[in-house]
């Protein structure tokens, strides 16, 4: 007696260019058989799947859920959109391993904003803690160079010494003989942004000698791109790890023309032997934290030395000069809206521009964006309307681009329903279903199946998943091609999509008519 069948589905298995009408039943977490027509008297559950399309759950190639599925297992705005799989701890931040001041802020912020014990250390403590709390999507953990760094050396700008690499390099070591799938490296942001290359290169050695993954938010994804992916792709030669460019893209006018050339040190990297993806959300808008604005020696000693310098006039006068030969243009405060803030006395400005909101708070520009950060401790998210709709098509077109959100899991209530997220925590997978495969019909469905479930896990080595096969995990989304759709915007995020139908993660149902079961079948990934 089967647990599950899915009957009369059209079948994109992650294999094969042609869809097929076929059943699939499902047995304790996995795929029994897939046949043609399967007798419905064996089976306890049948789920009507006529006219829809069934195909392995959606990989999150990009996500950053890492403390959120502690939080809120029900990771809610990843099911219902059919995510079945999440790799997090990306840019460089993870929740795991961590010591010193890094594990002492991490602890605070987490208890005074959501409750939270963070009473692990190690990456196996962090993935048993993950994993009694019995998450509704799957999860693999990289390690974060950032958070590493900050460990072993603090979140200066020291350059680390043979003795601190040694540091360094053990615990990454053992983060990925303890779990993790491998490391990212938030190059734009402290510590990392301290680091030179050749660091980078030493630390991605060990991550090479365990044929785990270098994923990377580059140094620059503006002004000096083409730099920073020339630095990205000689430390994947030199260390010779499998390198992950995180959310490819061309931010500002200015850089828009780039595109060209940027494809070409990729390409030109791939052709050498360097095994390379990059991950793409199918949005205009980028989204990070505010302060990212400031230079880089902003944030050498840490967060309560950068308030003391946000207080200091002078200070604040040099940022300003530093911030304008980056930004020059007017305009550029009016792309950039604040999504989210902590304290009660700005809720207000959520949702409004820097520029909307000094004139709101009757301030210069610089004088708000000063002051808010200092208000905020400097924990804000913003949004950053910075890219153009050709480059975005031209990027997700790369047979080696596949769709990541960027976005941790979170839903329309609970501890989660806070701020103004980006819409791609909501959208992203329906969102490039609906216009890239049924409107502009750039891919076929099988095509688009690979690029949101296969490759990932071949690129990871994630094992017996990513594509419908019998005896794999039962990782499966069922979804109408014709009514799948993002509702999340700007302006009124917190929205689930339409026409995802049901979704299984290891055979449980999660997701039944388009509305959560309340039951969760998550478990950790490793390769």
């Amino acid at each position: 007696m089967f647990d599950i069948l899915i009957k009369n589905g059209i079948v994109a298995d992650g294999d094969s260019d042609e869809t097929k009408q076929l059943d699939i039943a499902i047995t304790a977490g996995s795929i029994a058989e897939i046949a043609p027509s399967i007798k419905t008297d064996n089976a306890k559950k049948v789920i009507d799947a006529s006219g829809q399309i069934v195909a392995p759950g959606f990989v999150d190639v990009h996500s950053h859920s890492d403390y959120y599925l502690i939080i809120d297992n029900r990771a809610s705005s990843k099911v219902l959109q059919g995510v079945t799989s999440e790799i997090g701890g990306n840019c460089g931040y993870s929740a795991a391993p961590m010591s010193g001041e890094v594990l002492e802020r991490r602890a605070k912020d987490y208890k005074e904003q959501f409750g939270i014990d963070v009473n692990w250390s190690g990456m196996n403590e962090f993935l048993e803690t993950l994993s009694d709390a019995k998450p509704a999507v799957n999860f693999g953990a990289l390690l974060g160079y950032n958070t590493i760094r900050g460990s072993i050396m603090g979140p200066n700008s020291s350059q680390p010494s043979a003795n601190d690499m040694k540091e360094i390099k053990g615990m990454i070591a053992q983060g990925l003989d303890n779990g993790a799938l491998g490391m990212s490296v938030g190059v734009v942001y402290p510590p990392a942004c301290f680091a030179k290359t050749e660091e980078f290169v030493e630390a991605y050695k060990v991550v090479a000698e365990k044929e785990k993954v270098f994923t990377s938010h580059i140094r620059s994804e503006g002004a000096g791109l083409l730099d920073a992916l020339t630095e990205v792709t000689h430390v994947a030669k030199k260390s010779g790890a499998k390198l992950q460019v995180s959310h490819l893209k061309t931010a500002g006018k200015a850089n828009w023309g780039k595109l060209d050339r940027a494809f070409e040190i990729l390409e030109s990297a791939r052709a050498d032997g360097v095994r390379l993806m990059a991950d793409r959300y199918p949005y205009l808008a980028s989204n990070t934290g505010l302060q990212v604005a400031l230079p880089d020696r902003a944030f050498d000693g840490g967060r309560d030395i950068l308030v003391k310098k946000l207080k200091d006039p002078k200070e604040r006068d040099t940022f300003k000069a530093e911030i304008l030969l980056n930004h020059p243009e007017a305009e550029y405060w009016n792309t950039v809206m604040v999504s989210q803030v902590v304290t009660e006395r700005n809720k207000d400005i959520e949702g409004l521009t820097v520029a909307e909101g000094a004139k709101k708070r009757g301030k210069d520009i610089f004088t708000y964006f000063f002051d808010l950060l200092v208000e905020e401790n400097t924990e804000i998210e913003a949004i950053f309307f910075c890219m153009t709709q050709e480059n975005m098509d031209r990027i997700i077109e790369k047979p080696w681009v596949v769709i990541g959100s960027d976005a941790g899991a979170r839903a329309i209530d609970g501890p989660l329903a806070i701020g103004r997220p980006h819409p791609r925590t909501f959208g992203t997978f329906p969102k490039f279903f609906k216009e890239y495969v049924r409107e502009k019909q750039m891919f076929t469905i099988p095509e688009a199946v690979r690029k949101t479930t296969t490759y990932a896990c071949d690129f990871f080595g994630i094992k017996n998943r990513g594509r419908l096969k019998k005896g794999w995990a039962a990782d499966i989304v069922v979804f109408d091609i014709n009514t799948i759709e993002d509702t999340s915007t700007y302006v009124e995020p917190l929205s689930y999509p339409t026409g995802i139908n049901c979704v299984l993660v290891n055979g449980v149902l999660t997701v039944e008519n388009g509305k959560e079961t309340g039951r969760t079948g998550g478990t950790i990934l490793t390769s």
